[in-house]
Protein backbone atom coordinates (compact mmCIF):
# COMPACT_ATOMS: atom_id res chain seq x y z
CA UNK A 1 0.00 0.00 0.00
CA UNK A 2 1.48 3.39 -0.68
CA UNK A 3 0.03 5.90 1.94
CA UNK A 4 -1.85 9.39 1.31
CA UNK A 5 -1.55 8.22 -2.50
CA UNK A 6 -4.67 7.42 -4.46
CA UNK A 7 -3.89 4.70 -6.69
CA UNK A 8 -6.33 4.04 -9.80
CA UNK A 9 -5.96 0.80 -12.36
CA UNK A 10 -8.72 0.44 -15.14
CA UNK A 11 -9.37 -2.58 -17.43
CA UNK A 12 -12.08 -3.22 -20.69
CA UNK A 13 -12.69 -6.59 -21.95
CA UNK A 14 -14.65 -7.20 -25.32
CA UNK A 15 -17.60 -9.02 -24.62
CA UNK A 16 -19.40 -8.80 -27.87
CA UNK A 17 -21.07 -11.94 -28.88
CA UNK A 18 -21.42 -13.88 -32.31
CA UNK A 19 -23.35 -12.23 -35.10
CA UNK A 20 -26.56 -13.96 -35.42
CA UNK A 21 -27.02 -13.40 -31.71
CA UNK A 22 -30.41 -12.20 -30.87
CA UNK A 23 -30.66 -8.11 -29.86
CA UNK A 24 -32.65 -7.47 -26.97
CA UNK A 25 -34.28 -4.01 -26.11
CA UNK A 26 -37.87 -4.88 -27.58
CA UNK A 27 -40.68 -6.70 -27.49
CA UNK A 28 -39.29 -8.90 -30.31
CA UNK A 29 -35.92 -10.06 -30.99
CA UNK A 30 -33.89 -8.77 -33.90
CA UNK A 31 -31.26 -10.75 -35.14
CA UNK A 32 -27.83 -9.00 -35.20
CA UNK A 33 -26.00 -8.97 -38.40
CA UNK A 34 -22.84 -7.06 -37.66
CA UNK A 35 -21.00 -4.62 -35.00
CA UNK A 36 -21.54 -1.34 -34.84
CA UNK A 37 -19.74 -0.60 -31.76
CA UNK A 38 -17.89 -3.77 -29.63
CA UNK A 39 -19.45 -4.24 -26.64
CA UNK A 40 -17.14 -4.01 -23.19
CA UNK A 41 -17.41 -4.71 -19.73
CA UNK A 42 -15.49 -1.90 -18.01
CA UNK A 43 -14.16 -1.98 -14.60
CA UNK A 44 -11.79 1.14 -12.54
CA UNK A 45 -10.23 0.03 -9.54
CA UNK A 46 -9.82 2.74 -6.89
CA UNK A 47 -7.26 2.77 -3.84
CA UNK A 48 -6.94 4.88 -0.86
CA UNK A 49 -5.85 4.64 2.64
CA UNK A 50 -5.87 1.18 2.27
CA UNK A 51 -9.82 1.04 0.89
CA UNK A 52 -10.23 0.00 -1.93
CA UNK A 53 -13.58 0.44 -4.29
CA UNK A 54 -14.53 -1.15 -7.79
CA UNK A 55 -17.31 0.08 -10.31
CA UNK A 56 -17.91 -2.04 -13.28
CA UNK A 57 -20.35 -0.98 -16.05
CA UNK A 58 -21.60 -3.76 -18.52
CA UNK A 59 -22.34 -3.26 -22.01
CA UNK A 60 -25.97 -4.72 -21.07
CA UNK A 61 -29.44 -3.90 -21.20
CA UNK A 62 -29.72 -6.00 -18.08
CA UNK A 63 -28.24 -8.41 -15.75
CA UNK A 64 -29.60 -11.02 -13.08
CA UNK A 65 -28.68 -10.88 -9.39
CA UNK A 66 -27.50 -14.57 -9.63
CA UNK A 67 -25.00 -13.41 -12.26
CA UNK A 68 -23.92 -10.65 -10.27
CA UNK A 69 -23.45 -12.46 -7.12
CA UNK A 70 -21.69 -14.64 -8.67
CA UNK A 71 -19.59 -12.49 -10.33
CA UNK A 72 -18.83 -10.52 -7.80
CA UNK A 73 -18.18 -13.67 -4.95
CA UNK A 74 -15.14 -14.82 -7.47
CA UNK A 75 -13.73 -11.08 -7.89
CA UNK A 76 -13.93 -10.67 -4.25
CA UNK A 77 -12.02 -13.87 -3.64
CA UNK A 78 -9.43 -13.65 -6.22
CA UNK A 79 -8.52 -9.67 -5.59
CA UNK A 80 -9.23 -9.54 -1.59
CA UNK A 81 -11.55 -6.74 -2.26
CA UNK A 82 -14.59 -6.71 -0.35
CA UNK A 83 -17.91 -7.87 -1.92
CA UNK A 84 -19.29 -4.55 -0.49
CA UNK A 85 -17.09 -2.57 -2.11
CA UNK A 86 -17.58 -3.95 -5.74
CA UNK A 87 -20.29 -2.00 -7.59
CA UNK A 88 -21.60 -3.27 -11.30
CA UNK A 89 -24.46 -2.14 -13.44
CA UNK A 90 -25.47 -2.38 -16.89
CA UNK A 91 -25.50 0.69 -19.62
CA UNK A 92 -28.63 -0.89 -20.67
CA UNK A 93 -27.44 -0.30 -24.24
CA UNK A 94 -30.84 -2.10 -26.33
CA UNK A 95 -28.38 -3.28 -29.18
CA UNK A 96 -26.80 -5.69 -26.86
CA UNK A 97 -27.58 -9.91 -26.36
CA UNK A 98 -30.59 -11.16 -24.21
CA UNK A 99 -29.31 -12.34 -20.96
CA UNK A 100 -32.26 -13.26 -19.21
CA UNK A 101 -34.48 -16.38 -20.85
CA UNK A 102 -37.73 -14.86 -21.95
CA UNK A 103 -39.35 -18.18 -22.18
CA UNK A 104 -38.75 -21.14 -20.41
CA UNK A 105 -37.06 -22.59 -23.87
CA UNK A 106 -34.39 -20.29 -23.03
CA UNK A 107 -34.41 -19.47 -27.20
CA UNK A 108 -33.42 -15.24 -27.02
CA UNK A 109 -30.58 -16.17 -24.69
CA UNK A 110 -26.93 -17.23 -26.44
CA UNK A 111 -25.86 -19.64 -23.24
CA UNK A 112 -22.50 -20.04 -24.48
CA UNK A 113 -21.56 -16.65 -24.76
CA UNK A 114 -23.27 -15.71 -21.44
CA UNK A 115 -21.43 -19.10 -19.57
CA UNK A 116 -18.43 -17.07 -20.55
CA UNK A 117 -19.05 -13.50 -19.24
CA UNK A 118 -18.83 -14.11 -15.82
CA UNK A 119 -14.82 -15.24 -16.64
CA UNK A 120 -14.34 -11.72 -18.59
CA UNK A 121 -16.02 -9.81 -15.74
CA UNK A 122 -13.95 -11.47 -13.49
CA UNK A 123 -10.80 -10.93 -15.48
CA UNK A 124 -11.67 -6.95 -16.16
CA UNK A 125 -11.66 -6.46 -12.15
CA UNK A 126 -8.11 -8.45 -11.51
CA UNK A 127 -6.47 -6.78 -14.83
CA UNK A 128 -7.72 -3.17 -12.87
CA UNK A 129 -6.63 -4.19 -9.77
CA UNK A 130 -3.37 -5.35 -10.73
CA UNK A 131 -2.57 -2.33 -13.35
CA UNK A 132 -2.82 0.30 -10.17
CA UNK A 133 -0.80 3.20 -10.25
CA UNK A 134 -1.03 6.57 -8.28
CA UNK A 135 -3.51 8.91 -9.71
CA UNK A 136 -4.67 12.57 -9.84
CA UNK A 137 -8.36 13.66 -9.29
CA UNK A 138 -10.72 15.92 -10.35
CA UNK A 139 -14.87 16.66 -10.74
CA UNK A 140 -16.40 18.58 -13.57
CA UNK A 141 -19.70 19.37 -14.53
CA UNK A 142 -21.98 20.34 -17.50
CA UNK A 143 -25.20 20.30 -18.74
CA UNK A 144 -27.46 19.62 -21.77
CA UNK A 145 -30.69 20.40 -22.40
CA UNK A 146 -31.59 19.56 -25.97
CA UNK A 147 -31.32 15.72 -26.21
CA UNK A 148 -34.24 14.31 -24.20
CA UNK A 149 -37.44 14.59 -23.09
CA UNK A 150 -40.17 12.81 -20.64
CA UNK A 151 -41.32 10.35 -22.81
CA UNK A 152 -44.84 10.82 -21.00
CA UNK A 153 -47.82 12.34 -21.75
CA UNK A 154 -50.76 13.71 -19.32
CA UNK A 155 -54.23 13.61 -20.36
CA UNK A 156 -57.45 15.75 -18.56
CA UNK A 157 -58.87 11.78 -17.74
CA UNK A 158 -55.62 12.12 -15.54
CA UNK A 159 -54.08 9.08 -17.60
CA UNK A 160 -50.57 8.64 -19.52
CA UNK A 161 -49.23 7.67 -22.88
CA UNK A 162 -45.70 6.82 -23.98
CA UNK A 163 -44.88 9.45 -26.88
CA UNK A 164 -44.47 6.48 -29.08
CA UNK A 165 -48.08 5.50 -28.58
CA UNK A 166 -49.31 8.69 -29.13
CA UNK A 167 -50.98 7.78 -32.14
CA UNK A 168 -53.36 6.45 -29.90
CA UNK A 169 -54.23 8.72 -27.93
CA UNK A 170 -57.93 9.84 -27.57
CA UNK A 171 -59.29 12.57 -29.58
CA UNK A 172 -61.85 13.53 -26.90
CA UNK A 173 -58.71 14.22 -24.23
CA UNK A 174 -56.70 17.30 -24.36
CA UNK A 175 -53.12 16.71 -23.64
CA UNK A 176 -51.57 18.61 -20.41
CA UNK A 177 -47.91 18.07 -21.90
CA UNK A 178 -45.35 16.28 -20.10
CA UNK A 179 -46.08 13.56 -17.00
CA UNK A 180 -42.62 14.37 -15.21
CA UNK A 181 -39.07 16.13 -15.47
CA UNK A 182 -35.96 15.68 -17.24
CA UNK A 183 -32.22 16.24 -15.92
CA UNK A 184 -29.94 17.93 -18.08
CA UNK A 185 -27.06 17.59 -15.93
CA UNK A 186 -23.65 15.80 -16.75
CA UNK A 187 -21.52 14.47 -13.95
CA UNK A 188 -17.49 13.84 -14.42
CA UNK A 189 -15.14 12.52 -13.19
CA UNK A 190 -11.57 12.39 -14.61
CA UNK A 191 -8.52 10.43 -12.98
CA UNK A 192 -5.00 11.82 -14.23
CA UNK A 193 -1.37 9.94 -13.63
CA UNK A 194 1.73 11.78 -12.34
CA UNK A 195 2.84 12.74 -15.77
CA UNK A 196 -0.53 14.46 -16.55
CA UNK A 197 -2.03 12.26 -18.71
CA UNK A 198 -5.80 11.40 -18.29
CA UNK A 199 -6.34 7.54 -17.51
CA UNK A 200 -9.97 7.10 -17.19
CA UNK A 201 -13.34 9.27 -17.55
CA UNK A 202 -16.46 8.28 -15.52
CA UNK A 203 -19.64 10.17 -16.95
CA UNK A 204 -23.32 10.26 -15.31
CA UNK A 205 -26.16 11.26 -17.75
CA UNK A 206 -29.72 10.93 -17.70
CA UNK A 207 -30.88 9.58 -21.19
CA UNK A 208 -32.43 6.14 -22.16
CA UNK A 209 -29.89 4.44 -23.78
CA UNK A 210 -32.41 3.10 -26.73
CA UNK A 211 -31.02 6.05 -29.55
CA UNK A 212 -29.84 2.83 -31.58
CA UNK A 213 -32.45 0.12 -32.04
CA UNK A 214 -30.56 -1.01 -35.28
CA UNK A 215 -29.96 -4.64 -36.12
CA UNK A 216 -25.98 -4.36 -35.36
CA UNK A 217 -24.36 -4.88 -32.02
CA UNK A 218 -23.63 -1.05 -30.49
CA UNK A 219 -23.06 0.18 -26.76
CA UNK A 220 -25.18 3.26 -27.70
CA UNK A 221 -24.37 6.72 -27.07
CA UNK A 222 -21.90 5.89 -24.40
CA UNK A 223 -19.75 4.17 -26.87
CA UNK A 224 -19.95 7.45 -28.87
CA UNK A 225 -18.56 9.49 -26.18
CA UNK A 226 -15.51 6.97 -24.97
CA UNK A 227 -14.48 6.93 -28.92
CA UNK A 228 -14.47 10.80 -28.89
CA UNK A 229 -12.43 11.03 -25.62
CA UNK A 230 -10.03 8.49 -27.12
CA UNK A 231 -9.60 11.25 -30.18
CA UNK A 232 -8.80 13.45 -28.02
CA UNK A 233 -6.81 12.47 -25.36
CA UNK A 234 -5.30 9.22 -26.06
CA UNK A 235 -6.29 5.55 -26.63
CA UNK A 236 -5.18 4.50 -22.90
CA UNK A 237 -8.19 6.34 -21.09
CA UNK A 238 -11.11 4.16 -19.98
CA UNK A 239 -14.47 6.08 -19.98
CA UNK A 240 -17.38 3.98 -17.89
CA UNK A 241 -21.11 5.81 -17.79
CA UNK A 242 -22.91 5.84 -14.75
CA UNK A 243 -26.40 5.57 -15.76
CA UNK A 244 -28.40 8.33 -14.37
CA UNK A 245 -32.31 7.37 -13.52
CA UNK A 246 -33.69 7.45 -16.73
CA UNK A 247 -36.82 5.06 -16.91
CA UNK A 248 -39.04 7.73 -18.56
CA UNK A 249 -36.16 10.10 -20.63
CA UNK A 250 -36.20 9.10 -23.94
CA UNK A 251 -34.24 10.66 -27.19
CA UNK A 252 -35.77 13.65 -29.13
CA UNK A 253 -35.61 11.54 -31.96
CA UNK A 254 -31.44 11.78 -32.19
CA UNK A 255 -29.52 8.76 -33.20
CA UNK A 256 -26.83 7.13 -31.19
CA UNK A 257 -23.76 8.55 -33.17
CA UNK A 258 -25.62 12.31 -32.57
CA UNK A 259 -26.32 12.16 -29.15
CA UNK A 260 -23.26 10.73 -28.32
CA UNK A 261 -20.84 13.53 -30.27
CA UNK A 262 -23.29 15.96 -28.78
CA UNK A 263 -22.59 14.82 -25.45
CA UNK A 264 -18.97 14.52 -26.34
CA UNK A 265 -18.95 18.30 -27.16
CA UNK A 266 -20.02 19.07 -23.46
CA UNK A 267 -17.88 16.93 -21.78
CA UNK A 268 -14.20 17.17 -23.72
CA UNK A 269 -14.30 20.85 -23.02
CA UNK A 270 -14.84 20.61 -19.31
CA UNK A 271 -11.94 18.20 -19.16
CA UNK A 272 -9.73 20.14 -21.03
CA UNK A 273 -9.79 22.58 -17.95
CA UNK A 274 -9.40 19.77 -15.10
CA UNK A 275 -7.10 20.80 -12.32
CA UNK A 276 -6.28 17.28 -11.02
CA UNK A 277 -5.02 16.86 -7.46
CA UNK A 278 -2.88 14.43 -5.78
CA UNK A 279 -4.72 13.80 -2.55
CA UNK A 280 -5.87 10.84 -0.59
CA UNK A 281 -10.11 10.23 -1.33
CA UNK A 282 -12.16 8.81 1.13
CA UNK A 283 -13.65 5.23 -0.44
CA UNK A 284 -16.30 3.45 1.39
CA UNK A 285 -19.45 1.29 0.53
CA UNK A 286 -22.65 0.03 1.78
CA UNK A 287 -24.41 -3.07 0.20
CA UNK A 288 -27.92 -4.29 1.81
CA UNK A 289 -30.22 -6.76 1.06
CA UNK A 290 -33.87 -5.61 1.37
CA UNK A 291 -37.43 -7.23 0.54
CA UNK A 292 -39.49 -5.52 -1.75
CA UNK A 293 -43.01 -6.08 -2.48
CA UNK A 294 -44.54 -7.01 -6.39
CA UNK A 295 -47.38 -4.97 -7.91
CA UNK A 296 -50.88 -5.06 -8.21
CA UNK A 297 -51.81 -7.95 -10.32
CA UNK A 298 -55.22 -7.90 -10.02
CA UNK A 299 -58.09 -7.85 -12.61
CA UNK A 300 -57.57 -4.15 -13.24
CA UNK A 301 -54.11 -4.84 -15.47
CA UNK A 302 -56.44 -5.58 -18.06
CA UNK A 303 -57.39 -2.58 -18.30
CA UNK A 304 -54.78 -0.87 -17.77
CA UNK A 305 -53.28 -2.67 -20.96
CA UNK A 306 -55.97 -1.52 -23.18
CA UNK A 307 -55.65 1.90 -22.02
CA UNK A 308 -51.93 2.31 -22.44
CA UNK A 309 -51.99 2.69 -26.12
CA UNK A 310 -50.52 -0.29 -27.92
CA UNK A 311 -51.53 -2.44 -30.62
CA UNK A 312 -53.72 -5.17 -30.34
CA UNK A 313 -50.85 -7.12 -31.35
CA UNK A 314 -48.50 -5.74 -28.53
CA UNK A 315 -51.29 -5.96 -26.08
CA UNK A 316 -51.83 -9.92 -26.68
CA UNK A 317 -47.54 -9.76 -25.29
CA UNK A 318 -49.02 -8.18 -22.43
CA UNK A 319 -51.72 -9.94 -21.77
CA UNK A 320 -49.31 -13.59 -22.10
CA UNK A 321 -46.86 -11.91 -19.56
CA UNK A 322 -49.58 -11.04 -17.06
CA UNK A 323 -50.69 -14.47 -16.98
CA UNK A 324 -47.43 -15.77 -16.72
CA UNK A 325 -46.74 -13.71 -13.42
CA UNK A 326 -49.94 -14.85 -11.78
CA UNK A 327 -49.31 -18.39 -12.66
CA UNK A 328 -46.23 -17.60 -10.63
CA UNK A 329 -47.61 -16.79 -7.79
CA UNK A 330 -45.16 -14.40 -5.87
CA UNK A 331 -45.64 -11.50 -3.40
CA UNK A 332 -42.00 -10.22 -3.30
CA UNK A 333 -38.48 -9.55 -4.21
CA UNK A 334 -35.72 -10.18 -2.24
CA UNK A 335 -33.16 -7.17 -3.76
CA UNK A 336 -30.02 -5.31 -3.43
CA UNK A 337 -29.14 -1.28 -2.55
CA UNK A 338 -25.82 -0.08 -2.61
CA UNK A 339 -24.44 3.22 -2.12
CA UNK A 340 -20.89 4.49 -2.32
CA UNK A 341 -19.03 6.73 -2.30
CA UNK A 342 -15.79 8.62 -3.97
CA UNK A 343 -14.55 11.56 -1.43
CA UNK A 344 -17.25 14.14 -1.40
CA UNK A 345 -19.18 12.82 -4.13
CA UNK A 346 -22.15 10.37 -3.32
CA UNK A 347 -23.44 7.13 -5.63
CA UNK A 348 -26.55 4.88 -4.90
CA UNK A 349 -27.68 2.23 -7.17
CA UNK A 350 -31.44 1.27 -7.68
CA UNK A 351 -32.08 -2.76 -9.05
CA UNK A 352 -33.93 -1.47 -12.14
CA UNK A 353 -34.96 1.04 -14.53
CA UNK A 354 -35.91 4.03 -12.06
CA UNK A 355 -37.93 7.27 -12.88
CA UNK A 356 -36.04 10.39 -13.08
CA UNK A 357 -38.32 11.89 -10.30
CA UNK A 358 -36.84 9.42 -8.22
CA UNK A 359 -33.47 10.62 -8.83
CA UNK A 360 -33.87 14.11 -8.75
CA UNK A 361 -35.28 12.81 -4.74
CA UNK A 362 -31.88 11.59 -3.85
CA UNK A 363 -29.96 14.26 -5.54
CA UNK A 364 -32.10 16.60 -3.75
CA UNK A 365 -32.06 15.18 -0.13
CA UNK A 366 -28.03 13.03 -0.17
CA UNK A 367 -26.08 14.51 2.45
CA UNK A 368 -23.02 14.90 -0.06
CA UNK A 369 -22.61 18.05 -1.78
CA UNK A 370 -22.41 16.12 -5.54
CA UNK A 371 -24.69 12.78 -5.66
CA UNK A 372 -24.99 10.79 -8.71
CA UNK A 373 -27.51 7.99 -8.42
CA UNK A 374 -27.28 4.90 -10.96
CA UNK A 375 -29.62 2.49 -12.50
CA UNK A 376 -29.89 -1.13 -13.20
CA UNK A 377 -27.50 -1.67 -10.08
CA UNK A 378 -26.67 -5.52 -8.64
CA UNK A 379 -30.22 -6.87 -10.26
CA UNK A 380 -32.82 -6.04 -12.05
CA UNK A 381 -36.72 -5.83 -11.18
CA UNK A 382 -37.59 -3.68 -14.52
CA UNK A 383 -39.35 -0.04 -14.23
CA UNK A 384 -39.17 0.97 -10.56
CA UNK A 385 -42.71 3.37 -10.94
CA UNK A 386 -43.40 6.17 -8.82
CA UNK A 387 -46.90 6.14 -6.73
CA UNK A 388 -47.85 8.67 -9.29
CA UNK A 389 -47.11 6.72 -12.50
CA UNK A 390 -48.23 4.13 -11.54
CA UNK A 391 -51.80 5.61 -10.96
CA UNK A 392 -51.27 7.24 -14.36
CA UNK A 393 -50.86 4.18 -15.99
CA UNK A 394 -48.64 3.96 -19.33
CA UNK A 395 -46.23 1.43 -20.39
CA UNK A 396 -43.76 1.36 -17.81
CA UNK A 397 -46.39 0.30 -15.00
CA UNK A 398 -47.38 -2.34 -16.70
CA UNK A 399 -47.10 -6.18 -15.47
CA UNK A 400 -44.51 -8.59 -17.63
CA UNK A 401 -41.81 -11.38 -15.94
CA UNK A 402 -39.64 -8.26 -15.57
CA UNK A 403 -41.19 -5.97 -14.55
CA UNK A 404 -42.15 -6.35 -10.89
CA UNK A 405 -41.58 -3.84 -7.70
CA UNK A 406 -44.44 -2.18 -6.52
CA UNK A 407 -44.54 1.55 -6.18
CA UNK A 408 -44.53 1.59 -2.77
CA UNK A 409 -41.53 -1.00 -2.85
CA UNK A 410 -39.86 1.51 -4.68
CA UNK A 411 -40.54 4.75 -2.42
CA UNK A 412 -39.14 2.09 0.24
CA UNK A 413 -35.46 2.03 -1.95
CA UNK A 414 -35.37 5.24 -2.56
CA UNK A 415 -35.98 6.05 1.28
CA UNK A 416 -33.91 3.52 1.84
CA UNK A 417 -30.46 4.26 -0.03
CA UNK A 418 -31.02 7.67 0.93
CA UNK A 419 -30.61 6.66 4.51
CA UNK A 420 -27.31 4.83 3.27
CA UNK A 421 -25.70 8.00 1.93
CA UNK A 422 -26.46 9.44 5.47
CA UNK A 423 -24.73 6.95 6.69
CA UNK A 424 -21.82 7.23 4.22
CA UNK A 425 -21.61 10.67 5.13
CA UNK A 426 -20.85 10.43 9.03
CA UNK A 427 -18.02 8.16 8.93
CA UNK A 428 -14.72 9.76 10.24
Amino acid sequence: MVKNKLLVGTSEVDITPPVGTPLAGSLKPRISIGIEDPLYVKSIVLESNGERLVYVVFDLVKLSREFGDAFVSIASEKTGIPASHIIWTTSHTHTGPYTIPTSTKNDNVNMDWLTSLCGKAVESVVVADSSKKPARFSRQRSFHYGLGHNRRVSFKDGKVINTWNLQQAPEEEQSLGSSGFTDPEIGILAFDDEEGNLMSVMFHFTLHTNTNFGPRFSGDYPAVVASRINERFGKQVVTLFLPGTFADINSNDLKHRAVGDKLAEKIIPALEKRNPKNIPLKLSAIKKEVVVPRRDFGSAQEKRISDSGWSEESQQYFFNELEHIRKEGKKEDVTILQAWRIGDIGFTSLPGETFVESGLKIKKESPFGWTYPVELGADTLGYLVTKKAWLEGGYEPLVTRGNKASAEGVEMMVDKVIEMLNELSKEK
